[in-house]
């Protein structure tokens, strides 16, 4: 699947956390080209965005801060539409530099997450490519409204995601020592996951690399993968419903029930929606029914979307977004997600869509 900036077949939210004391960095910038200006960083931690900005004196900038582990961040100028410098920010000190003719064309010395960052793109080369093709092709099928060829690439986005899995376990391997292999597990692993994908390359990391902020967040991964694990008792669900009345999953047991994470904001969601809808309907006198978990924020936009796409099952939501509730408890870090759980509220299947959907309710219903 692709991820939320250039994956179209699924909505994610990637949120980097960290828990160790913070630790300085110093970014030492010059431009041979820009004598003066303003230069913006920007620094995406934990789902927010900080932002600094220095004076550009005889093509010099100086950015001192905190981190606790490294982050993506960019360098920008108001002037330079369009034109900005991406990199990984991280603890110590960085030389970044360059002619000035664009920001892109910068490079940085002095940091070993962005070295390996350079071994890590030229691995992953051949994917993102292919990555960037079926995006084109999914968004000219977006401009076309022609649903047929956008379907069809989700087992395309199903097949990026494991070659790029693959890469990944082989970096890690080859790597153990790298703090960019443990940051590219949260980044490939945080969704569609189950423990037997994530701990065989978290127990490859070296130590110090386990211990540090990344590692710490891909061990949390794993103990929540295996806390909603199949087999595992579903945990309990209690927000409220589109009229503000309290509903929780643990009320429906005695039915097959399918926890769908969703939002209205999410387009492949509402693609995904016309096969739940054609799945209830199917199922829904044998014992089945669904348990909407809307990510909205916005009440009004939640109700709307139920009433359009038809979705006439029980629906909940907290309206606090990707700081739903369930996203820590279950995992979901993308949507459309969901898992489906028996009589007894037990964990049978996830993240079933489409025909996969059908089935699985066929083998257990009929």
């Amino acid at each position: 699947m692709k991820q939320f900036f250039s994956l179209l077949a699924i909505c994610v939210f990637l949120n980097y956390s960290s828990d160790a004391q913070d630790s300085s960095y110093v970014i030492n910038g010059f431009l041979e080209k820009i004598r003066s200006g303003t230069m913006y960083l920007n620094i995406y931690e934990s789902g927010k965005t900080f932002k600094d900005s220095i004076a550009v004196n005889d093509g010099k900038f100086q950015f001192i801060g905190f981190v606790a582990s490294p982050y993506f961040a960019t360098l920008t100028m108001p002037e330079r539409h369009n034109d900005y410098f991406t990199f990984y920010i991280e603890p110590g000190t960085m030389e970044i530099s360059g002619r000035g003719d664009s920001l892109k064309l910068m490079s940085v010395k002095g940091s070993l997450v962005n070295s390996d960052d350079k071994l890590y793109k030229a691995r992953m080369k051949q994917v993102t490519q292919w990555e960037e093709n079926d995006s084109k092709i999914y968004e000219q099928a977006y401009k076309d409204k022609n649903r047929h060829v956008m379907d069809s690439l989700d087992e395309v986005d199903n097949e990026i995601l494991a070659a790029k899995r693959q890469i990944v376990a082989a970096f890690v391997k080859d790597y153990p020592k790298s703090m960019r292999g443990a940051m590219a597990i949260v980044e490939n692993y945080s969704y569609y996951a189950e423990v037997s994908d994530v701990e065989p390359l978290y127990n490859e990391l070296d130590p110090f690399i386990q211990n540090s902020p990344k590692g710490k967040e891909i061990k949390k991964m794993i103990d929540t993968y295996a806390k909603v694990a199949i087999g595992k008792p579903a945990p309990d669900i209690t927000q409220y419903t589109p009229d503000s009345s309290q509903l929780s999953l643990s009320s429906l047991k005695g039915k097959y029930v399918l926890i769908d994470f969703w939002a209205s904001w999410c387009g492949p969601c509402r693609r995904e929606n016309p096969n739940v809808v054609a799945a209830y309907k199917q199922f829904k006198d044998k014992g089945f029914t669904v348990f909407g978990v809307s990510y909205d924020t916005k009440k009004d936009r939640w109700k709307k979307a139920i009433s359009d796409d038809h979705l006439d099952w029980n629906q909940v939501s907290d309206l606090q977004g990707w700081q739903n509730s369930t996203s820590g408890e279950y995992g979901i870090k993308a949507i459309p997600s969901n898992v489906l759980v028996d009589k007894n509220g037990v964990i049978i299947a996830k993240n079933i869509f489409g025909d996969k959907l059908t089935d699985k309710l066929k083998e257990v219903l009929n």
